[in-house]
């Protein structure tokens, strides 16, 4: 009996997987690969970073001018 169940339940999770893997699979080909998502989120991390780098050159920078100013 438990035999019958649980291939039952193995054989309805693969048809799962199976359904969505289609599912995936066609809205790829329909819509195709999320390309602009991708190079939303890498602008992105460029941005942020040249920000980062721009905030701590300007730290430098003042800190040097505190220096020079100092002696």
């Amino acid at each position: 009996m438990w035999y019958w169940i649980g291939m039952a339940a193995i054989i309805y999770i693969l048809f799962i997987i199976l359904e969505e893997s289609i599912y995936l699979l066609w809205n790829r080909y329909v819509y195709g690969p999320k390309v602009r998502k991708a190079r939303i989120w890498n602008n992105r991390i460029i941005l942020g970073t040249a920000f980062l780098i721009r905030l701590h050159l300007k730290e430098i920078r003042q800190k040097s001018v505190n220096k020079a100013n100092s002696h």
